[in-house]
């Protein structure tokens, strides 16, 4: 394997020399002069490097030029992360002279500088920096400029790279940073006695044994954060505040929403801005770097993939007193050292998100809990861990024994300083060790966290992703090898067209010739006006004019000139390149030929001479959103047959349209065609390779024909090339829960929340502007007083009398006569007896109770039109929160993708915390009606009317329900109550022409008026040749002839093949009296294979009272 080579270069290699040079410093400022004496001390991991040479500072300046060494093994966590955590400290000192009696110098720290040796380990054989020097005390109380500031110049190099390509590829760097801990216990007091605050977690290895990170030092404080902050280095002997400070690394927050931890809720963001701006904080900021090999990157994805969760330990302990000078520890400081462990918490970091593709950096806010070393050995399934590493960078044993330094002489001083506020590591590890069984015991200081609502503030990032993110170019190229694109087919610039305008142009060009010469040789009689206009001296120029054009040449090099462009006819027009087989197959052609040719150039001079060109033949009327509505209408009509007839006409329209080929494969679903269907989204991949909706539908064909591979890809390559796309992360989510890939699955239902939180938020907001807008324009009328003296007050019990206007009684048929308008639900019209029988409680549990088994004994009121310019008010109708899960399930319904729908409303019944509402029932109901599970629809439906009766998709559901069953009486007074709401039912269209065919089987006065006026309705909304026909009917049942004749044509527009349409239109013709039109209506009607055989029956009565219309009598 490409991985095995690095590991075993990881632990084979020797040390490798690391030389830190001290090259000068600039600017020191000496405790009692501008000169100083100084020397340098290098530093690193606890260990003294050297120190410089004691040199004074001339002219503003001290070349040191001091290099000192340490080895960086190579054998696991001991040599590389030490050197990617740890960094060189340089102290400069300031030498003093000798004062009277006493024997040794006196130093003063005159500041700290770190080097960062990073860079090595990123490959890096050499590298120089400019490094500030930090004094003593707190820099804010300084005044430092850039012209005062201290500066350091060093070098840092190794004879070889630390790493080779391969290992550099394979292995990896994880930071950890800790920030701060908010909202701590109220009995944590800001007065002494102090304490450490120490966070720990584990990390796997590429050893057996688990490395121990560990946070100490940390600082109670009641001051804001900035925000902007430095990250600490996590060692403890730096003395100067300025150079605990990482060069070039900071904190970077982002807002609570984009965060990965526990309190990213909405609810918890003024909570959080309440601790984090007045409340007690913990503060660390504090970044761990860990240098992860190959196995240990394995180790630790594997942990993710089976326990999701690291536990990270909070706990506080006794701060050890300043050790004494040049001494051991004393009894007393040995107890303290080891005393007790208060506080004990735990926070669980879901290190899940690390998994997902491309993601490098998790950041987050954890709850703080309760210490259970139980829960914790249930969440990560461990219950023994010894800790290996060196612990936050305060003892451990060297890696670099070869080159440590001697003890220094004069370093009493600085050691004081060094050991003040150390933690002593022995007695950490004691206490974090585990025991195999260990008793439940209850944590009472620990609950002080829950009371408090304490949380702490963790960041993970990593170099590179543990799972690399397939790039576009990628799954472009992937689904263009699965599904290769169609060529765009060019455009032929040699082809018939171009060939006939180019014999256009020859034949303009020639004409200008002749006109010209036709000029030169009569123009000037022309001018003068002598020019006969005579039959004879006209034919007589002509046989000049022609003679010349022989006599010159010029005939013949005008049909050279024409020749190439009619050979170029013959060609591509004709499509003619072979000798014929006999003289008689030549003369047709040529026949043929002369005909085209002298057509086109009269169009051609017709043009030239500006003659008004012959009326365009028009284009169809129906264009492919009208062909896609009629074959939806003939699927509900389950004529299936005709739908795919429409189809295929879309299609032959123009293939090299996707959406079209989409629709298509959505009818096969529908079919339970899959292979076709299947064909059909492939088709739409091949003519738009990022066509999204195909691509989804691709990949839930190859999810159901178990070929997860591609489906993976599919899906993949939809959510790339529409990254906003809620309805791809929701589908790829379920899919990869089919594939019990749970950390996937988790992660694209979460993108798709928040990208479906943030375009809910964005329209809020656009909508709010739009309010805004209206309401700065809007200007109210002035009312009259009478008007207000007599407008009755609304009440529930007394309801306003309305009267009907013209403008709602009637519209402007297509043939200009006046028809009664349908009662438009939306706009114009509504019932109020059946709304007011809505609000009635009883009424309705009445209602839901007799929806399976009795029928309503309460008949339907007639519609009542409102008038045009008094709206009715709306009716308040529950709002659901929109859901992922509701949201991919319609689109897979309404794509006839029943296994993905079913599985998305089983995460929504188990995502809703607050109970299924009335939308869910719904869904769900239109779920069992493409099963054909009606019962199941029919209790989801009761259950939606308990929950919510005011929406109209319930009622228009049970409608069709009973329409199925062929229970027309309850259907109708469904469908009529669908109607009666504000708010439109999601297929209205169906309902109308169902009720309106209820309405015309009743054959009454009054339901052929409402029949004509629902018909009329469908027709305005979405006009089709049902629709028109049924206005038709209607008419011809009122006997409105003409009416009748001008929706039967209107139908025979959209469609001319329904042969019920020319039924009645024989109808019609027969009762005017147009006896050649009935007998040719009838002869369409016939040959179109009429099957309604009542309508022939009544033709044919018909036919036998009037003594016409069927030829064959």
């Amino acid at each position: 394997m490409h991985m095995e080579n690095p590991e075993v270069e990881f632990r084979a290699r020797n040390a490798v020399p690391v030389h830190i040079t001290v090259l000068k410093a600039r600017n020191l400022k000496g405790s009692k002069g501008d000169n100083p004496v100084t020397y340098v001390r290098v530093e690193y991991n606890n260990f003294q490097l050297g120190d410089s040479g004691k040199l004074q500072m001339t002219e503003n300046e001290i070349e040191y030029n001091f290099t000192t060494s340490f080895d960086c093994t190579l054998d696991g966590i001991q040599g590389l992360d030490n050197l990617v955590h740890k960094p060189v400290i340089l102290t400069v000192i300031e030498l003093l002279p000798k004062e009277k009696k006493k024997k040794d110098e006196k130093i003063i720290v005159l500041g700290q500088a770190t080097v960062d040796l990073l860079p090595l380990a990123q490959g890096e054989c050499t590298f120089t920096k400019t490094l500030t020097l930090y004094p003593l005390g707190n820099p804010l109380e300084q005044n430092i400029t850039e012209e005062t500031k201290c500066l350091v110049d060093i070098a840092v190099s190794v004879p070889e790279p630390l790493l080779s390509e391969a290992q550099l590829e394979e292995s990896n760097l994880l930071r950890i940073t800790t920030e701060c801990a908010y909202s701590v216990p109220e009995s944590w007091a800001l007065a002494a006695p102090q304490f450490n605050y120490v966070v720990s977690l584990f990390l796997p290895t590429s050893i057996s044994k688990e490395l121990r990170v560990l946070f100490t030092n940390g600082i109670l404080k009641a001051d804001k954060e900035p925000s902007i902050r430095p990250k600490r280095w996590p060692v403890s002997n730096i003395i100067t505040i300025g150079a605990q400070n990482i060069p070039d690394s900071f904190i970077e927050r982002c807002p609570y929403e984009d965060e990965d931890g526990e309190l990213n809720h909405k609810e918890d963001w003024a909570f959080r801005r309440e601790a984090e701006n007045e409340k007690k904080h913990v503060m660390w900021n504090i970044e761990r770097r860990c240098f992860m090999e190959p196995e240990a990157l394995r180790r630790l994805q594997k942990h993710i993939a089976e326990f999701m969760y690291i536990p990270v330990e909070i706990k506080r302990l006794p701060l050890a007193p300043p050790a004494k000078a040049g001494g051991r520890s004393s009894k007393l400081e040995k107890t303290e050292e080891e005393g007790p462990i208060s506080f004990h918490g735990v926070a669980y970091v879901n290190m899940a998100p690390l998994l997902y593709p491309g993601v490098k950096r998790i950041r987050g806010a954890y709850a703080i809990h309760p210490f259970n070393e139980h829960e914790i050995i249930e969440k990560t399934k461990r219950k023994n861990r010894e800790a290996t590493g060196v612990a936050g960078g305060l003892k451990g044993p060297p890696s670099h024994s070869k080159n440590a330094p001697n003890k220094v002489k004069d370093d009493k001083g600085p050691k004081e300083v060094y050991k003040k506020n150390s933690l002593n590591l022995k007695s950490i590890l004691q206490d974090h060790l585990f025991d195999s069984e260990v008793a439940n015991v209850l944590n009472v200081e620990g609950e002080q966290y829950i009371e408090a609502r304490s949380y702490i503030v963790l960041e993970f990032t990593l170099e590179k992703p543990l799972v690399q993110k397939r790039l576009r170019e990628e799954l472009a190229k992937r689904i263009a090898e699965m599904i290769p694109p169609q060529p765009r087919f060019p455009r032929r610039t040699s082809g018939a067209d171009k060939a006939v305008a180019d014999y256009h142009n020859q034949i303009i060009n020639v004409a200008k010739i002749i006109m010209d010469e036709y000029q030169e040789m009569f123009g000037q009689k022309l001018a003068e006006g002598k020019l006969s206009q005579e039959l004879q001296d006209q034919e007589e120029r002509k046989h000049k004019l022609i003679f010349e054009l022989n006599a010159s040449g010029k005939y013949f090099a005008f049909k050279e000139q024409l020749k190439h462009a009619v050979v170029k006819i013959v060609r591509e027009k004709y499509l003619q390149t072979v000798a014929f087989e006999n003289r008689e197959q030549l003369q047709t052609f040529l026949n043929e030929l002369y005909i085209y040719l002298v057509d086109q150039m009269h169009c051609c001079l017709h043009k030239m001479l500006h003659v008004d060109p012959p009326d365009p033949i028009p284009e169809s009327v129906l264009g492919s959103a009208q062909l896609k509505h009629f074959a939806k209408e003939a699927e509900m009509n389950k004529d299936f047959e005709l739908a795919n007839k429409y189809y295929q006409e879309r299609l032959a329209r123009d293939r090299s349209i996707a959406e079209h080929w989409f629709d298509y494969g959505t009818f096969h679903l529908l079919l339970n065609d899959h292979a076709k269907a299947e064909e059909c989204f492939r088709e739409a991949v091949a003519v738009n390779q990022e066509h999204v909706y195909s691509l989804i539908l691709c990949g839930i064909l190859a999810c159901m024909n178990e070929h997860y591979e591609d489906a993976d890809n599919f899906f993949e390559s939809a959510r790339s090339f529409e990254p906003s796309s809620v309805l791809a992360w929701t589908i790829q989510g379920l899919f990869y829960e089919s594939q019990d890939r749970t950390i996937l699955s988790e992660m694209a239902f979460a993108e798709a929340r928040k990208l479906q939180t943030a375009a809910e938020t964005l329209k809020k907001s656009l909508d709010e502007v739009i309010i805004d807008r209206a309401k700065v324009t809007e200007v109210p009328e002035a009312e009259p007083e009478n008007d207000k003296k007599d407008q009755p007050a609304a009440t529930d019990e007394t309801e306003p009398a309305v009267q009907e206007t013209p403008s709602s009684q009637s519209v402007t048929s297509p043939g200009g006569t006046t028809t009664d308008m349908v009662p438009k639900v939306a706009s114009n019209f509504i019932s109020k007896k059946r709304i007011s029988s809505i609000k009635d409680p009883a009424k309705v549990t009445d209602v839901l109770e007799t929806i399976v088994t009795t029928t309503q004994q309460d008949e339907p009121a007639p519609v009542v039109p409102l008038p045009v310019n008094e709206p009715p008010p709306r009716e308040t109708i529950p709002v659901c929160t929109k859901s992922i899960y509701m949201e991919a399930a319609k689109f897979l319904l309404e794509v006839n993708a029943l296994q993905f729908a079913t599985r998305a409303m089983a995460h929504e019944m188990l995502s809703n915390e607050n109970g299924l509402n009335c939308e869910y029932h719904v869904v769900l109901a239109q779920l069992y009606i493409l099963q054909e599970e009606f019962g199941k629809a029919e209790e989801s439906l009761a259950e939606a009317g308990r929950i919510d009766h005011q929406n109209p998709d319930l009622w228009a559901l049970l409608g069709h329900l009973s329409y199925m069953k062929e229970n027309y009486t309850k259907a109708k007074e469904y469908y009529e109550r669908a109607l009666c709401y504000v708010n439109d039912a999601l297929d209205m269209h169906t309902i109308c022409l169902r009720l309106g065919s209820i309405y015309l089987q009743e054959e009454k006065l009054q339901s052929n008026k409402l029949a004509k006026s629902t018909y009329l309705f469908a027709s305005q909304r979405a006009p089709s040749c049902l629709s028109w026909l049924g206005v038709g009917i209607a008419c011809y049942r009122l006997n409105e002839l003409t009416n009748a004749e001008d929706a039967l044509c209107e139908a025979n527009i959209l469609c001319n093949t329904n042969a019920e349409v020319w039924g009645y239109l024989s109808l019609v013709c027969l009762k005017t009296g147009r006896k050649l039109e009935a007998e040719q209506t009838y002869k369409y009607a016939v040959k179109l294979n009429l099957q309604n055989k009542q309508l022939l029956d009544e033709i044919h009565q018909l036919q036998k009272t009037l003594g016409f219309g069927n030829p064959s009598l």
